[in-house]
C-alpha cells in the first residue's frame, strides 16, 4: 500500500467513524478509537500494519451510521439564510440543551458562512467546558477532521459533535485562571488511570495548538488544569526506558507492535489503544529524564 493509498484509506474510515451514532462514553467514540490507530499507523506509514488496519475498519462496523444530517439543511428556509446568523445564539442553544434550536442555528450559521469550519471549533470550546467528559474527544474529532479537511466533511463533522454535546448537559462556561505549573512533566508523572493519560494528552495538544478558538479553548484548560493539579499525588515509579529512547532515535515500531498485542489480547482494546497513542505522545514531549517514568505507564498498560 503506497503512503497515499494509506491516507485514502484512513480518511474514508474517519469520515465513517464520524457518521456513527453513539451516545457512549465519548472518549470513547469510535472517530476517537480511529484518529488514535492512525496516529500510532503514522510510525510506519511506509509499510503499514494490516492487523491495524483491520481493527479500524471491523471496530466501527457494528455501530449504526446517521443518514438524515442534510435534513437540518434543507429545512432551512432560503430567506432565513441571508438572515444574521449568530454564534451565540447556537451556544445560548447548547447551553439550555435545546436540540431542535441548536440545530437551526447550527444550519443557519453553516449556510451563511459557506461552511466555515471555524464553526467547528465553535463545538469544540463549548464541549471543553467539560474537560473531563470530552476532552479527548473533542482533540481526536479535529485532529480526524484536519487529516482530510475537505469542505464537504464539515457537516458531517459538526453533527458529530453535536450529537455528543447533547449526550449530557453542559455545565456552565469558567473563567480564565493562572495555571499554577506549565511544568508538563509533573502533570504527566502525576498522571496514572487511562482517563487522566488521555485527557491530558488531549488538552495538552490543544493547548499547544495554533486554531482560531485558541483563546476559548485555553479559558476552559487552564480552569481544569489548576484544578486537577492541585489535586494529584507524586508518582515516581519508573522503568528502563531503552526502548523508548531507541523509538526516539529511530522512530521505529514499537508503538505499532505494542498496539497489535493489544488487539490480540482482546482485553480493554478501545481503552488502552487510547492509553497507549497518548503514551505515545508523552514519550515524544516529556524531557528526556522522565522517559523512565513513561516507560513505566507503559509497562502498567502492557501488563493487563
Amino acid at each position: 500500500m503506497t503512503v497515499k493509498n494509506l491516507e485514502n484509506t484512513l480518511s474514508t474510515h474517519l469520515i465513517n467513524t464520524a457518521s456513527c451514532i453513539y451516545s457512549g462514553n465519548p472518549m470513547y467514540h469510535p472517530v476517537v478509537i480511529t484518529n488514535a490507530v492512525k496516529n500510532i499507523l503514522g510510525d510506519t506509514r511506509s509499510n503499514p500494519s494490516n492487523n491495524l488496519l483491520e481493527f479500524i475498519d471491523k471496530h466501527y462496523q457494528p455501530f449504526e451510521k446517521r443518514s438524515n444530517d442534510n435534513i437540518y439543511l434543507q429545512n432551512i428556509d432560503k430567506k432565513e439564510i441571508g438572515l444574521t446568523a449568530f454564534i451565540s445564539d447556537l451556544e445560548d442553544a447548547c447551553q439550555n440543551a435545546d436540540k431542535a434550536n441548536a440545530q437551526k442555528h447550527l444550519a443557519r450559521i453553516y449556510l451563511a458562512s459557506d461552511g466555515s469550519p471555524v464553526i467547528l471549533q465553535n463545538l469544540a470550546e463549548l464541549g471543553l467546558q467539560n474537560i473531563e467528559e470530552n476532552g479527548s474527544f473533542i482533540y481526536h474529532c479535529l485532529r480526524a477532521f484536519a487529516f482530510a479537511p475537505e469542505k464537504e466533511r464539515i457537516w458531517i463533522f459538526l453533527q458529530c459533535v453535536l450529537h455528543v454535546l447533547f449526550n449530557k448537559k453542559l455545565p456552565k462556561p469558567h473563567k480564565s485562571v493562572n495555571i499554577e505549573s506549565l511544568d508538563i512533566n509533573m502533570f504527566i508523572i502525576n498522571s496514572n488511570s487511562p482517563k487522566e493519560l488521555n485527557t491530558l494528552a488531549s488538552v495538552w495538544r490543544l493547548w499547544e495548538s495554533d486554531y482560531t478558538r485558541l483563546s476559548g479553548f485555553k479559558r476552559e484548560i487552564s480552569f481544569w488544569a489548576n484544578k486537577y493539579y492541585n489535586e494529584q499525588e507524586i508518582n515516581t515509579n519508573e522503568q528502563n526506558p531503552d526502548a523508548l529512547n531507541n523509538y526516539l532515535n529511530n522512530q521505529n515500531d514499537y508503538f505499532v507492535l505494542l498496539a497489535e498485542e493489544i488487539i490480540q489480547s482482546n482485553i480493554e482494546i478501545d481503552e488502552r489503544l487510547i492509553t497507549l497513542e497518548s503514551l505515545r505522545y508523552f514519550t515524544k514531549r516529556v524531557d528526556i529524564k522522565y522517559l523512565p517514568a513513561v516507560a513505566h505507564k507503559i509497562n502498567s498498560l502492557m501488563k493487563i
